[in-house]
């Protein structure tokens, strides 16, 4: 199994900027340095806690900074965008990044989002926009000529190769006025596309598979992890894309110390456990998503009982390098195998190091030891 990062990034709301743009690079930095395969940046624009409205800024400066980890924006929210302008930005980042940038899309999950972009609160245009704005980019990066009037956006692309450019002097000669080439460093195609999925049966997913994107869990139990991949796998299958389990990524809070009550006790006390008490917790409890560990920890408690203990032993994988293994098979077994295990990252500025050694042992005690299917050995 590999390691990955999903970079929320989960920050306190008192903090600015540049502390944020801070903390993801030594993140990124730190990452690379250990072996992380992934490191995937967020984009949120009202969220404080969720506070990076611009993941691209955050990849070019960390791609300066690193060396193997590949990066991707997780997700460019498409409707939020002026579709013709992502392209561009996609294809040069992709070039920047020489094959080390993969892309994730989304539709946004936050009404005033929406409202800042002119659009409906109720998120009730995310969906067509989202179909409407990848329809576009793909055209852009194919460089061939197109006029397109949809519901939301226009776009048009000129004949690069036609003798000319209309409205200019042609004395100034051609090479003045060359077009610059935007095309992804993959080719017209453009770089591989990766979507998460949050609810049962997911629709995300389901839209993954039926265009052969990259799948990511946000994990919410067994069933529901279950659930992500056979609705992928049904979709892909039914539109003849191959299927490998190696591609599939989870994302888990995961913290990592010697023993089982050093862990739970720096989780508890720290970064992890701040952010859980202050804004996952009540999050978790309105929207009904601790339903599936409840199921899966066997304790017979309501959401209601949840308290910090519950979270260490049954939500995150918090323990020894060890126990965190036997977590991670455990979870194998129950839901069926991934290929990369994904850290979601979290506010340690005030107190870094335990939180970079969790990661560090994260990628190289625990991930490798662990196999991505039931049925085969580490």
């Amino acid at each position: 199994m590999k390691a990955g990062i999903f970079h929320v990034p989960y920050m306190r709301p008192e903090r600015k900027g540049k502390e944020t743009f801070d903390w993801s690079m030594r993140c990124a930095v730190e990452a690379d340095k250990v072996g992380f395969s992934d490191f995937m940046v967020g984009e949120h624009a009202t969220q404080a806690w969720e506070n990076v409205p611009s993941p691209e800024i955050v990849i070019g400066a960390a791609a300066y900074l690193t060396e193997r980890i590949r990066f991707a924006p997780m997700a460019h929210l498409l409707p939020l965008h002026l579709p013709g302008s992502l392209a561009i930005q996609i294809g040069w980042l992709s070039q920047v990044l020489e094959g080390r940038y993969f892309l994730g899309v989304g539709t946004g999950a936050y009404g005033r989002d929406a409202m800042l972009r002119g659009q409906p609160e109720d998120l009730s245009e995310a969906h067509p926009r989202t179909m409407e704005a990848l329809e576009v980019i793909r055209k852009i990066w194919k460089r061939e000529p197109f006029e397109f009037e949809g519901e939301f956006y226009e776009a048009a692309f000129p004949d690069v190769h036609a003798e000319g450019v209309p409205g200019v002097d042609s004395s100034e000669g051609e090479e003045v006025h060359t077009m610059s080439d935007f095309t992804p460093w993959d080719g017209p195609q453009g770089p591989e596309i990766a979507v998460t999925g949050l609810s049962r049966n997911s629709p995300s997913l389901k839209w993954a598979g039926e265009n052969g994107f990259t799948p990511i869990s946000f994990f919410g139990g067994s069933a529901l992890q279950s659930s992500h991949w056979d609705t992928y796998a049904a979709a892909a299958e039914a539109n003849g894309h191959q299927t490998d389990r190696a591609n599939f990524k989870v994302c888990r809070d995961i913290f990592i110390a010697d023993t089982d009550a050093e862990a739970k006790r720096r989780a508890v006390d720290g970064a992890l456990g701040y952010c859980w008490q202050k804004y996952l917790i009540p999050i978790y409890k309105r929207f009904g998503i601790f339903e599936g560990y409840l199921a899966d920890s066997g304790t017979g408690i309501t959401a209601g009982e949840v308290d910090m203990d519950f979270l260490a032993e049954h939500v995150w994988l918090c323990g020894s390098p060890e126990t965190v293994v036997k977590k991670l098979e455990d979870t194998v077994e129950r839901a069926g195998g991934f290929g990369t295990v994904c850290m979601n990252t979290h506010d340690s500025i005030d107190d870094p190091e335990p939180w970079f050694e969790s990661m560090r042992r994260l990628a190289t005690e625990v991930a490798p030891k662990v196999a991505i299917s039931a049925s085969t050995t580490a």
